[in-house]
């Protein structure tokens, strides 16, 4: 987090803290999985990916997919895991899509939600009879996407670094994915990378969505003195008590979901929990807060 944050410090010049920003958190990730293989450092065993000698299917079957030898009846019981799996991802890709077109991003390209879900649905439809991983929005790597191609500056009067315009292209998101696609000729190397530094990927890719992100930011400032806040800030309009009222509906939510996920019996209705929260949103919290309250807390109602 530090290396990404130095675009906000005092050091180097701006072209210097951009080239550290791109390209910090890959250095580091060559620069640790290099010394997991130093003869010093192998005494502690660090594990690394598990990955095979070749490219193959799993359990070595057919490419596609033996539809006609599943029964008809085990068919028919797939039907209802289906339909909420389909929720599942048209939720997923609506707020992944959502997120990425949120005005803090000034993207100048209209929306096309609708052409977003037909591809989705065709490619899914391709990848089940091949019986391949589906696909669906990836929340966090599309945030920090935008964020790459994203130019920026440090406002001295916010001490925030916000973004002045986003490069609006296709070419960067089909290279990324050609490039995922090459790694299955790395395999050899991709077993070096220890599985604390893939740990740290992900933790990092998480906490540097929280940035700027309002919940987690009432959370904090629930513990906050009223007179050090922004004048823009809910609680003026709200008060402590409703705004940390309302933060703790979204808190207790959030432990629901967590709880919900670690039972793997049950995890296939998940989508239905999904389900619960919007409902929640939409016809319960409107009786306790207006819609002005709602947009001071940044969740305005969706139109």
């Amino acid at each position: 987090m530090k290396v990404t944050k130095i675009e906000a410090t005092k050091y180097f010049n701006g072209k210097i803290r951009t080239i550290i920003r791109n390209f910090g958190p890959v250095s580091i990730i060559l620069l640790f999985s290099l010394l997991n293989t130093l003869p010093s450092l192998k005494k502690f065993q660090v594990p690394t990916l598990s990955v095979p000698d070749t490219f193959e299917l799993a359990g070595g079957r057919n490419f596609l997919v033996g539809l006609k030898d599943i029964p008809v009846n085990i068919r028919m019981l797939c039907a209802l895991p289906s339909v909420l799996l389909t929720c599942l991802f048209f939720m997923d890709q609506n707020i992944s899509v959502r997120l990425v077109n949120s005005p803090d991003n000034k993207l100048k390209k209209g929306e096309a939600y609708n052409m977003d879900m037909v591809a989705l649905g065709c490619i899914n439809a391709l990848l089940s009879i091949l019986g391949l991983p589906w696909m669906c929005g990836a929340t966090v790597q599309s945030q920090n996407h935008v964020r790459a191609m994203a130019k920026t500056h440090f406002d001295e009067e916010t001490n925030k670094v916000e973004i002045d315009s986003v490069t609006e292209t296709r070419l960067t998101g089909f290279t990324i994915h050609m490039l995922l696609a090459s790694t299955v000729l790395l395999l050899p190397v991709i077993r070096h990378i220890p599985i604390p530094v893939v740990s740290g990927v992900f933790l990092f890719l998480g906490r540097k969505l929280m940035t700027g992100n309002t919940f987690f930011k009432r959370i904090t400032d629930a513990f906050a003195e009223k007179s050090r806040l922004d004048k823009d800030h809910p609680v003026y309009l709200l008060g402590k008590k409703k705004m940390n009222a309302f933060t703790a509906v979204q808190v207790l939510c959030l432990l629901g979901l967590f709880g919900f996920k670690q039972i793997p019996s049950i995890t296939i209705f998940f989508p239905a929990m999904i389900l619960l929260l919007m409902s929640i949103r939409g016809f319960v919290l409107p009786k306790f807060f207006s819609e002005k309250e709602l947009q001071a807390l940044g969740d305005p109602t969706p139109t």
